[in-house]
């Protein structure tokens, strides 16, 4: 952990979606701010609701973007991504179905990146690594988006399109977010990270195998002093009501919470849950 990690700072707003800033330079995971209800998801169509996810910016206080990656194409990842950019500023980085998101809504090539595992993008004074990974099993939109997507769509049109999670590393310190609850065994065998974003999403549900097996290739492998769980809450609901789990039809967080609880006091790394819009200083202990 180097210099400057006391001016890193992060805020958790649910599902995946993190922003990270050092004051010069501001990056967003996924940028997932509408939060339709399950009702919508299931039955109708979903769309941007440019009120939330101006709110939710502004409480936050986010003013400017320079980059925002999507780990992946559900619509719980993406489906705002590209009018956070309209409305901050900044690139997209994505698959090339996030790309048809993007365009679908109307943002030109110049404003887009199409993400490769093993690329690494600078912005600012951070680093960003790419690596391709699994969504967490019981994918259930699985595919790719193969023309640009005009919402208001069916969520089933938000294709998957391939996953990725993110090394952000900093003069401060470094932080690994892996937004779906899955591993690719040695993926990240041999990286060292201050702080792990671990998606924990229907990983309650899960055989104990599993359970052991991810976090021997995501943890082990990248011995953090803190993981941030992430992608655990119930987002169906609006982030100004708080972040509550999941329900038990979807997932069991009951589980998944005393999992972490017992592996946390196995191994000595802590875990911590954010409030939604608390900022926090990652690399400062």
């Amino acid at each position: 952990m180097g210099s400057g990690g006391a001016s890193v700072e992060a805020v958790f707003f649910g599902t995946s979606t993190v922003h990270v800033s050092d004051g010069s330079s501001g990056i967003l995971i996924d940028g997932f701010l509408s939060r339709p209800s399950l009702l919508r998801v299931a039955l109708g169509r979903v769309a941007p609701d440019l009120g939330r996810i101006t709110a939710a910016l502004s409480r936050a206080g986010v003013t400017r973007l320079d980059a925002l990656f999507v780990s992946h194409s559900h619509y719980d990842h993406v489906m705002d991504a590209p009018e956070v950019v309209k409305h901050l500023g900044g690139r997209l980085f994505g698959s090339e179905s996030t790309l048809n998101v993007g365009r679908g809504a109307g943002l030109g090539e110049q404003s887009m990146t199409r993400l490769a595992d093993g690329e690494e993008y600078r912005v600012g004074a951070f680093t960003v690594l790419v690596f391709a990974g699994d969504h967490s099993p019981g994918n259930r939109f699985p595919g790719v988006i193969e023309e640009p997507l005009v919402p208001p769509v069916r969520a089933s049109r938000y294709r998957d399109g391939g996953c990725f999670s993110f090394l952000i590393t900093h003069p401060g310190g470094s932080l690994l977010i892996h937004p779906s609850a899955n591993y690719v065994p040695h993926r990240f065998d041999g990286l060292d990270v201050d702080v792990l974003y671990l998606a924990i999403g229907a990983l309650g549900v899960q055989p104990q195998q599993f359970q052991s097996d991810y976090w021997r290739h995501v943890v082990d492998a990248t011995r953090p002093g803190l993981i941030v769980p992430i992608h655990w809450d119930d987002f169906f609901v609006s982030l100004d009501r708080g972040l509550r789990p999941l329900p038990r039809f979807f997932d069991r967080f009951a589980v998944a919470r005393a999992f972490l609880d017992r592996k946390s006091r196995e191994s000595g790394i802590a875990v911590r849950f954010p409030e939604p819009f608390e900022v926090v200083r990652p690399f400062v202990r």
